[in-house]
């Protein structure tokens, strides 16, 4: 039931005692078993909502108006974002909202920016892929870019996002290289009236 006491002398080489050590040890492989299992269950539920099927068979109009949609310039854009408003819709059809949402970043920052040297989408050090609506979404929950930054919400929001807590500050660096630039040059949440079409 408990291990034997163990005599609590100090390593030279690494300064801990053998209890200290024991901890790290055990702690190690929680945080290790914890990983993998985090992996497992993410594997497991992206495998199964890919899979789903939710159409029944009927034609979804709404997949059909997503698929269709082409960004050429920021009229189009604001049609994806007035749907995205509504955080029903989101949800419903987030899986295909993701990949216009890339889009039209993609088309934003290569064509009205110039700038080819941004992969759309970014990665984390691991080669994994950060979710760009997700991201957006959760910021606008929160209030924003500088609502963000000033309450130091990073941490939270790269944890909201499945990373680590420590992975705050490079979630504000995407964010701000993504989409604070988009917020910026269109001027608001979803255009002012009339700023576009004088553009």
């Amino acid at each position: 039931m408990f291990s034997p006491p163990v005599v609590n002398t100090v390593n030279e080489v690494t300064g801990f005692s053998k209890e200290e050590e024991l901890r790290l040890k055990e702690k190690q492989k929680v945080m290790n078993l914890n990983d993998v299992n985090e992996k497992h269950k993410e594997d497991y539920l992206n495998s199964y909502f890919e899979d789903l099927d939710v159409s029944s068979h009927e034609t979804d109009w709404s997949v059909m108006i997503i698929r269709a949609m082409e960004f050429n310039d920021f009229n189009d854009c604001k049609a994806l974002l007035e749907m995205m408003e509504d955080r029903k819709f989101v949800f419903q059809y987030k899986h295909e909202l993701e990949r216009k949402f890339e889009e039209m970043l993609q088309w934003f920052i290569t064509v009205k920016l110039g700038i080819s040297t941004r992969p759309i989408p970014p990665q984390m050090s691991d080669n994994k892929k950060v979710d760009l609506l997700s991201l957006y979404m959760i910021v606008e929950r929160d209030g924003g870019y500088r609502s963000a930054t000033d309450d130091n919400l990073w941490p939270v929001i790269a944890k909201d996002m499945g990373y680590e807590y420590q992975d705050g500050e490079y979630m504000r660096l995407i964010y701000a290289m993504y989409l604070d630039v988009w917020f910026i040059i269109t001027g608001s949440r979803i255009f002012k009236k009339g700023y576009m079409t004088k553009r």
